[in-house]
């Protein structure tokens, strides 16, 4: 481990002269070193962590229901109703309706169908399979339903309600057989008879009895002074059986249920009874025979008697013990503490077995914990709602590979494989949990007296330290869960505790540490940092009892304020403590002495953490800043702004060049050392992430919303998954030109919208169709018949040939095509196709078809308005035509004149040459010119710009003073045009009446011979 060989205690007395002038970066050089020498194509530096399993809990209250047939606990958790397996290892399935909460439900005797009531007052028929979904929900009663359970048969169900009645249905059939009405206040218990059609139903201080044959009601028992709290039946012998109620009066009612339903005994239990279990002895007779049980206090009683009874009483309540009772005599047989946490206050209890060999207990800690039988110990613990996370930790579990002898220290380390499968993880209760990483099985430190708030693990797992509210700090064994040693001493809650963590080198060097003593530093809220030096770890194994520490071996004022964290550094040599008062001090190990402090932060310091390969820490604090000091000056390197709100906890990772941070905004956060950049942000939690621990590629999360998260570093994998991605885009890239060359364009074009290439689409449907086309003019030309019913047909056959998927993202796309104007003539053409060939019910199975339609046609407009402009200026090209053919007849006009030579011979001038000299034919004709081009300049304006614009004042005075100047010529052409318009054919009829009025225009001589003349109003349009 280098981390063990560079480390040196700080004080400037033991610093060497060369050390002065050193970088204070060291940890950017350090990480500029290592991706120099990274190999090529790898990454040292972590990007991605994603969830491997995670706990939400299961329960915050309500009913517990055990289904032996399902083996399953059904609890309500949050208004969903969960189904947990008790031994933690198939998932919770989970039963909710949108905006109807679960208040009550029932599971039938197969553990296939479950009954749940809901707020609206509906019932609801859910089948529990892998994935459970709703039968059937019915209106059941006019107000809520405050309970429901099923008969023996599952073929009946029973419901009590807040209306004061009772009601059983045909569970089948969903509809109600009986209707029992008679109680004074609100039904809040109904059970059936076990083996009889019977049902009992339970209001207030009351219990009644209804024989479901008669429809009538057959006993009324009253004896209990307050309301009844829990009830059961009890068997005695065949299908004979004993009520048991349980009520808040202390009182244990055991009731015949034959003939009146007389009292047979009333027992007082002196404490407020929550919940009762009739428990059957014939089971626990054979068990107690083992040897290991003879001597237990409850097995001594049950094979004492001569007769047993046929059952025996479980009660829990306030007083926070398990009892037994013996129905015979109504004696208190055996007491057992409660392992709840919450003070131990017990809510319910529930025999899971027939045989009476498991029960299961609910505390007011909303956790479950399965006890066996009849030795009444801890079987298994099950979280129901941890509230909020304050503390999870890895154990970690060394395991040294054979042939790890040499002294080289980074081969002994290449022989040491450090491994977790289990954290601790503490709530805010008394009791911290030891938990498996898999199926989050947890066990119990019972010991502490108040909240336990601060913890921490021995760098090889083997002890976990706890420190609370008490004031006091216990030692346990990881192993077997067992307190070793208790220190006492502080004023003040202790608030951070820290083992040393510097790592054995090599198996001989753990078998060394085996006899030296166990140093442990603790911080408290009365201001005082404390190092304890314990009983060595084998002696603190082979101790039977609990080991006692009353002094600690330093003990300094570390703070002005309370302090919030201490950590010991890799080396064993210096150790850091945070504290309220917003400074980080560095302490000598294991004497104590002040080092530095590390000045910076504005609010309280939450958290400290030493760098595993250089001489940094960092710190999270309240500021909403984490930052990175140097121990060589204690000077800030960076600091790294990013959460919303105060930084909870940072840890490094195990590359030395990254850090983890989790904040009050429940954010954790994935930092790079070497630019102060943020690589990753995880939102799992919705509350304060407290805290977090990394241990390798695998990280642990605690938060207040109560979730436990185990992540996995897969930057790795996601590399891998974006490598493999390429070079399959890669192969269909090279697919789809195959396929194209091939003239394959129908799987061509479905890879490519597979692969989600909208641009790839287009290019093979522009080739496909230019290629069409062009097989099209040749067949023309020769003779043959087109191709273009056989080309429609394929994209027909394409586009009708789509699955769900596919239809649906090509309906995105063509979507987005229209709203281009360059693509929407393909997106018609195809929303056309697709209109035709697909199907109605396909289309509108398509997610948002709605919206999709709406954008539709809103561009569709769009389009339909730029296309009848285009329309409009289309009709101008006449004009322009006839503009510039007359102002070449003006020129042509002018060619004879004296002085020109004719370009154009088609057009004599005849008349023109006799009647203007030289001089006048030169003005003349610049004159027509100018007008020539001023006609040329409007109508090019016209079609450059909108055409529905109207023309400029000023082009209309010029247009006016034409006419004025040239009003002959005008009146000459207008009348060459009307004529002309006379001659033409009939066909001029089916144009527009705008185009045909401008397309009679026509630039040809006139009837009689003469030379062109220029229309008047030729440039105006």
């Amino acid at each position: 481990d280098e981390s063990t060989d560079y480390w040196f205690p700080l004080s400037p007395a033991v610093i060497p002269d060369d050390a002065a002038g050193a970088a204070v970066d060291s940890t950017v050089a350090m990480a500029t070193h290592a991706d120099a020498h990274s190999p090529p194509g790898g990454n040292t530096l972590s990007e991605a962590w994603s969830v491997e399993a995670r706990h939400e809990g299961c329960y915050t209250g309500g009913k517990v229901v055990w289904s032996e047939a399902a083996c399953v606990l059904g609890c309500l958790y949050e208004e969903e109703l969960h189904l947990v397996s008790p031994i933690g290892r198939e998932p919770t399935r989970r039963i909710k309706q949108e905006a109807d909460p679960v208040l009550t439900f029932a599971i039938d005797p197969s553990g296939q169908n479950a009954c749940a009531s809901h707020r609206s007052g509906l019932l609801r028929h859910f089948r529990l399979g892998d994935v459970p979904t709703m039968a059937r929900a019915w209106k059941a009663h006019d107000q809520v339903v405050a309970d429901v359970c099923f008969d023996a048969s599952g073929g009946f169900v029973a419901t009590g309600s807040v209306d004061r009645t009772a009601k059983v249905f045909d569970f089948a059939g969903y509809f109600c057989t009986h209707s029992f009405r008679g109680h004074p206040t609100i039904v809040s218990i109904v059970r059936f008879h076990p083996a009889r059609l019977q049902l009992l139903t339970v209001s207030d201080t009351e219990l009644r009895l209804w024989d479901l044959k008669s429809s009538q009601c057959v006993a009324v028992m009253k004896d209990h002074l307050t309301s009844i709290a829990s009830v059961c039946f009890g068997k005695v012998k065949g299908n004979v059986h004993q009520l048991v109620s349980g009520g808040r009066d202390q009182v244990v009612n055991v009731w015949h249920l034959e003939e009146k339903c007389a009292l047979a005994r009333s027992i007082p239990v002196f404490e407020k009874v929550e919940g009762v279990a009739a428990v059957p002895t014939a089971g626990l007779l054979h068990a107690c025979a083992e040897a290991a049980l003879q001597k237990h206090a409850f097995a001594k009683w049950l094979r004492s008697e001569t007769k047993p009874p046929p059952f025996v009483i479980l009660t829990v309540g306030d007083k926070a013990q398990l009892r037994v009772w013996s129905p015979s005599d109504g004696k208190c047989v055996a007491t057992f503490d409660s392992p709840h946490a919450s003070k131990g206050v017990f809510r319910s209890v529930l025999c899971t077995s027939k045989e009476g060999r498991e029960i299961v207990t609910i505390g007011d800690d909303m956790n479950l914990i399965l006890w066996s039988l009849p030795e009444f110990a801890v079987a298994n613990y099950i979280m129901g709602h941890n509230e909020e996370i304050v503390h999870v930790q890895f154990l970690p579990r060394f395991q040294w590979r054979k042939g790890a002898n040499t002294s080289m220290a980074d081969i002994q380390e290449e022989c040491l494989s450090v491994t977790a499968d289990r954290f601790v993880c503490i709530a805010n209760d008394e009791h911290p949990r030891v938990v498996n990483c898999s199926g989050f099985g947890a066990s119990l430190l019972r010991g502490h007296t108040d909240i336990v708030i601060s913890c921490d693990v021995s760098v090889d797992g083997r002890w976990i330290a706890t420190g609370g509210k008490d004031q006091s700090i216990r030692v346990w064994e990881a192993s077997s869960c067992r307190c070793v040693c208790a220190l006492s001493g502080h004023t003040g809650s202790v608030s951070a505790l820290s083992f040393p963590k510097k790592r054995p080198k090599g198996p001989k060097g753990a078998a060394a540490s085996e006899t030296q003593p166990l140093l442990l530093v603790s911080g408290s809220e009365d201001k005082t940092l404390k190092i304890w030096e314990l009983p060595s770890p084998k002696q603190l194994t082979g101790a039977s009892e609990e080991a006692s520490v009353l002094k600690a071996k330093v003990a300094v004022i570390a703070h002005t304020k309370e302090v919030n964290d201490v950590v010991v550094a890799p080396n064993n040599k210096v150790a850091a403590s945070a504290g309220q008062d917003k400074l980080v001090r560095i302490w000598s190990f294991p004497d104590g002495q002040l080092l530095g402090e590390c000045k910076g932060h504005r609010r309280a310091v939450w958290c400290v953490a030493f760098s595993p390969i250089d001489q940094v820490i960092a710190s999270a604090s309240g500021d909403g800043t984490a930052r990175l000091w140097n121990l060589r000056d204690y000077s800030t390197i960076r600091a790294f702004q990013g959460h919303t709100g105060a930084v909870l906890r940072t840890c490094f990772l195990g590359n030395g060049m990254q850090f983890m941070t989790s904040g009050a905004d429940g954010l954790i956060k994935l930092w790079q050392i070497r630019t102060a950049d943020c690589a990753a942000t995880f939102d799992e939690h919705t509350g304060k992430a407290w805290c977090i621990d990394i241990l390798g590629d695998r990280m642990v999360s605690g938060a207040a919303d109560s979730k436990l998260c185990i992540w996995r570093d897969t930057t790795s994998e996601q590399a891998k998954q974006r490598h493999d991605e390429q070079a399959e885009l890669k192969i269909k890239d090279t697919k789809i030109g195959l396929l194209v060359q091939e003239g394959r364009i129908e799987e061509a074009l479905t890879l490519a919208l597979e692969l989600d290439r909208p641009g790839q689409m287009r290019q093979i449907l522009t080739a496909f169709m230019t290629t069409s086309m062009s097989r099209r003019l040749d067949k023309d030309e020769e003779g043959g018949e087109s191709s273009e019913k056989d080309a429609i047909v394929d994209l027909c056959r394409w586009s009708g040939s789509l699955e769900s998927k596919h239809l649906e993202k090509f309906v995105g796309i063509l979507e987005e095509w229209n709203s281009n104007r360059r693509m929407a003539p393909m997106a018609q053409m195809f929303l056309s196709i697709l209109l035709q060939t697909v199907p109605t019910e396909k289309l509108m199975a398509v997610e948002g078809m709605n919206a999709t339609c709406d954008g539709l046609l809103s561009y569709l407009v769009r389009h339909q308005v730029r296309a009848d402009s285009l329309l409009q200026k289309t009709f101008v090209f006449d004009l322009v035509l006839q503009s510039s053919g007359m102002g070449f007849a003006v020129m042509d006009e002018f060619d004879g004149a004296p002085g020109f030579a004719s370009p154009s011979p088609q057009l004599p001038l005849a008349e023109s040459d006799a009647k203007h000299d030289s001089n006048g034919a030169a003005k003349a004709r610049e004159a027509t010119m100018l007008r020539a081009e001023s006609a040329l300049k409007r109508t090019m304006d016209v079609l450059l710009g909108d055409g529905d614009a109207e023309a400029d004042p000023g082009d209309r005075g010029s247009n006016d003073s034409d006419s004025q100047s040239d009003g002959a010529v005008g009146a000459d052409a207008g009348a060459c045009a009307v004529d002309d318009g006379s001659d033409e054919d009939s066909d001029d009829d089916d144009r527009p009446p705008e185009r045909a009025r401008r397309g009679r225009h026509a630039p040809n001589a006139s009837p009689t011979g003469g030379a062109r003349k220029r229309p008047r109003n030729a440039s105006s349009g």
